[in-house]
């Protein structure tokens, strides 16, 4: 059930735990689930709906830092594993993806003296391949072209690109289409972007400059940060070829340890949304691949029953009381609403 972002600012005041209160102590766990913390000037690789500021980021992490216990992955995975109690009022923090503007996130955590798992995109760290994800943004928003035309399975697909809500539309279209496919799919749409969109200059210089390095991640690692697994390169798993998803989700395991010489033990399923993007074969691989838990992008809290390969995680956005509301509020109110059906 939806409720007025009124209404849910009067519940964040009151800073009541009604969920909390009825399923008890150490019942579930809130894993938040972050992708970019960016200022808003200049952004040109991740969508706005995915992006906090510094200042918001930071009410957040000091608002969870006094009120609730913030802990790590590797806690989850242990309460989950042998069935014990979580720590009350437990909220882990993660990030998606391997941002570079993330290193701004750890130290605002590390101000906090708190810990959040960063699971990146391997095979796209420092200097590597560029993030798909950011090419489809930078190439469409930079474009002074007012239509591009992509040939996909036999059809003309035409992008009208005049104003900035088509340019947005056509960006939605195209993640769709390549989180709909495979691997080739995803590397003839972007080709053919990179050929229509040709008066875009700089793509090469800036994919290099999004991503968090090396170093950066040994630092964060260092000073208590946990480094996951979000595959090499954000292919959709479910349909990619059956061994070019176990390279996606061994690989990225085995670069991260040999690049960060620690042990890697959780793992977040890439293109979450209105796709599928995790199935119970992909689950096999994960555990196969030596992982300990995985995150999806369902929207929800982590109790003690969960599959701590199918954890629910916490949707994220600048609004404090929306995120509080789904911590303590929605679940109870779920359950009433399902009980009066």
């Amino acid at each position: 059930m939806k409720y007025s972002a009124t209404l849910k600012n009067m519940l964040f005041k009151t800073a009541a735990k009604p969920y909390s209160s009825l399923n008890g102590k150490g019942s579930h766990v809130a894993i938040l689930r972050y992708h970019s913390i960016h200022d808003g000037n200049d952004n040109d690789y991740v969508s706005p709906n995915i992006t906090l500021s510094p200042i918001q980021f930071q009410r957040q992490i000091r608002y969870f830092s006094r009120k609730y216990r913030l802990i790590s992955m590797d806690m989850v995975a242990d309460c989950l594993r042998n069935r014990k109690p979580f720590p009350e009022k437990a909220v882990a923090v993660t990030f998606d993806d391997g941002y570079r503007d993330n290193f701004i996130a750890y130290k605002i955590l590390k101000k906090f003296g708190a810990s959040g798992t960063f699971y990146v995109v391997a095979g796209c760290i420092g200097q590597g391949e560029p993030l798909w994800l950011f090419e489809v943004i930078y190439l469409i928003k930079n474009t002074a072209r007012k239509e591009c035309e992509l040939f996909v399975s036999g059809r003309t697909l035409s992008l009208p690109l005049s104003s900035a809500m088509q340019k947005r539309t056509a960006m939605r279209k195209v993640n769709k289409l390549i989180k709909s496919n495979d691997r080739t799919m995803r590397e003839s749409v972007l080709e053919q972007l990179r050929s229509e969109l040709s008066d875009v200059s700089g793509l090469k210089e800036r994919a290099s400059q999004i991503m968090l390095s090396w170093e950066q991640l040994k630092e964060m690692e260092r000073n208590g940060m946990t480094i996951g697994g979000h595959t090499m390169t954000h292919l959709n798993l479910p349909n990619a070829a059956c061994e070019d998803a176990r390279r996606e989700i061994f690989d990225c395991r085995k670069l991260l340890e040999e690049k960060l010489q620690t042990p890697v033990l959780h793992f977040s399923y890439p293109n979450g949304g209105d796709y599928t993007y995790y199935n119970q074969e992909i689950v096999k691989m994960v555990r196969e691949a030596g992982y300990k838990s995985s995150t999806t992008s369902n929207n929800g809290l982590a109790v003690l029953e969960s599959d701590e390969f199918e954890l629910s995680r916490i949707r994220t956005n600048p609004n404090l009381p929306e995120i509080y509301y789904q911590i303590e509020w929605e679940p109870i109110v779920d359950r009433l609403y399902n009980l009066w059906q």
